[in-house]
């Protein structure tokens, strides 16, 4: 069963378990897909709503958006435990023929690809904060604010599977890709933070 459609309380005991996965990266990715929802939500209480006709198509437009990253990060939670799986098989079981530097790779790429899906969400939720029914701007901030946390996790976990791979310019490379997406999401959340409390 993937995590989209997996009871939530279900996702949960299984986290809560002594099994390795789902871990750490796919809670932040279940986490964002989340945030994603408020946000889609947000857009959706304001499009057809009276006095927000001016900002109906770019609100579409972002509620689009969200339901993608949304659909995306659900997906990702799923890859981060096979990535996980693939790296416990191959640091546990040597020989087998899984290579554990190829599995580590995946584990850092799958956490990467979560935090920049979260950051697009971090992208749109600007508009909606400024443009959106200020009745859900609550909802939008809170949207924003788990993927942003999604997002530092996501990082913070790419940072740790890094730490196991030899390719000096892959760990390079990734490492700085990854401080500039955070340095990136917190701008764009100080942004979001600011103008929904205007707007409360």
């Amino acid at each position: 069963m993937t995590t989209a459609d997996r009871p939530i309380g279900e996702f949960l005991s299984a986290v809560a378990s002594e099994a390795v996965t789902p871990s750490g990266g796919a809670v932040a990715a279940v986490a964002g897909a989340a945030g994603a929802a408020l946000c889609e939500m947000a857009c959706l209480h304001t499009v057809g709503t009276e006095g927000y006709g001016g900002v109906e198509a770019e609100l579409v437009d972002a509620g689009e958006e969200f339901a993608a990253c949304r659909r995306r990060l659900l997906a990702l939670a799923d890859e981060d435990a096979a990535a996980v799986d693939r790296v416990q098989a191959a640091f546990d079981a040597p020989e087998s023929d899984e290579n554990p530097q190829a599995a580590a790779r995946v584990a850092a790429e799958v956490p990467r690809e979560t935090a920049e899906t979260c950051l697009d969400v971090l992208d749109a939720a600007e508009a909606v904060a400024t443009e959106g029914n200020r009745n859900a701007v609550a909802d939008t901030a809170t949207g924003a604010f788990l993927a942003g946390a999604a997002l530092r996790a996501s990082v913070f976990t790419v940072r740790a599977n890094l730490e196991t791979i030899d390719d000096a310019a892959f760990v390079s490379e990734t490492a700085e890709r990854v401080d500039g997406i955070e340095r990136a999401a917190d701008a764009r959340l100080e942004r979001v933070r600011v103008t929904a409390t205007e707007r409360l």
